[in-house]
């Protein structure tokens, strides 16, 4: 096996597109899709500043996941005919495809050497087989220690020093939890024995209560308490809104989405300041309208583009748009009509 690719195989597990059903951590088979989200919350540590959930479930089922599933059959099928990635399914007996139900992200937003953070998998494991995998990789040396009952893999990568090697645990058989050791350790004191965590820090809980049905896909940040090293990565993007400092001077970022025959994105962010915010909406929607003047001629591209609703409230800039089961034919169209000429569209 190519040695770039077992590094990303905890990756596909975590980010894989599809997933079917399954059970919590604590036996909460008979609660709603929502209440076991909480149930995993209360497993990410109290300074988590950086929030993303994701139910793969929720999303194939509707309308539209499958309609972007339908768009993406090529690109699975060659992914399935790879013979590295069929010795994979294989040799783990998890499909990514099926097995993956949901993904809980979350970091304290430090600098390189104190971020900690990672990720809770819920799916279908087999730590057997998974361990056995990984242990016959040569390029790759899987330590083990015990913590409080649970098996802390390190995956040591003779490429990378011992500070990047990646750990993980089967909280059980159908939790994983990825991330940095202390991270893994406090994930697993939560489990134990409950106590402080993301939802006792009171910014965020505040954050998190605004995200409605919180059972498919959202992220929140809190970027006031995060080290000027993490901020300033995405405070940078500021630099392409000339004539005004909102972007660097963001407070916090909610994005969720709900999805069924279509999807209906949200985004709201605190700039600080009232002024802020006005002069930031009206650079965005100045970006709309002369994206409009060079559609002028396609009415198409213009109700696209005007379904896009940008507005300013206070301090907190609103982005809202709905994207439908017709928009990726949409793009495609415009990508083929403006992509050679003097406009180019994405």
């Amino acid at each position: 096996m190519k040695k770039a690719y077992l590094p990303g195989i905890l990756l596909i597990l975590i980010f894989s597109t599809a997933c079917s059903g399954g059970e919590g951590p604590r036996e909460v088979s008979a609660v709603s899709s929502i209440a076991k989200s909480a149930d995993y919350l209360s497993l990410m540590p109290e300074e988590t500043n950086i929030l993303f959930y994701a139910n793969f479930k929720s999303i194939k089922q509707t309308s539209f996941g499958e309609e972007l599933s339908a768009r993406f059959k090529d690109e699975i099928r060659i992914k399935r005919d790879d013979r590295e990635y069929r010795d994979f399914l294989e040799a783990t007996g998890v499909d990514p495809e099926k097995d993956i139900y949901e993904l809980w992200f979350g970091s304290s937003g430090g600098n390189r050497h104190d971020n900690v953070g990672g990720a809770i998998v819920r799916g279908k494991f087999d730590e057997k087989k998974i361990v056995k995998y990984i242990e016959k990789e040569r390029y790759h040396r899987l330590r083990q220690t015990s913590y409080r009952g649970h098996k802390i893999y390190t995956i040591e990568d003779s490429n990378r020093s011992g500070n990047d090697d990646s750990e993980f645990t089967f909280l059980n058989s159908e939790t994983v939890a990825v991330g940095d050791g202390e991270w893994l350790r406090n994930v697993i004191d939560l489990s134990k024995d409950g106590g402080k965590n993301v939802l006792s820090n009171k910014a965020m809980a505040r954050f998190i209560d605004e995200v409605p049905n919180k059972d498919q896909l959202w992220a929140v940040m809190n970027l006031n308490e995060m080290t000027d090293g993490w901020a300033q990565k995405i405070r940078e993007q500021g630099s392409y809104f000339k004539g005004t400092k909102s972007i660097e001077n963001m407070r916090s970022l909610i994005f969720h989405t709900r999805i069924d025959k279509d999807a209906r994105l949200y985004i709201k962010g605190d700039f600080g300041t009232t002024e802020e915010a006005e002069l930031l909406a009206e650079t965005m929607n100045g970006f709309k309208a002369l994206a409009k003047l060079m559609v002028s001629d396609d009415k198409e591209a213009i109700d696209m583009l005007n379904s896009i609703k940008i507005k300013s409230d206070g301090s907190m800039i609103l982005i809202n748009t709905t994207v439908d089961k017709n928009f990726f034919d949409k793009v495609d169209e415009k990508r083929r009509k403006f992509g050679n000429g003097p406009v180019k569209l994405l």
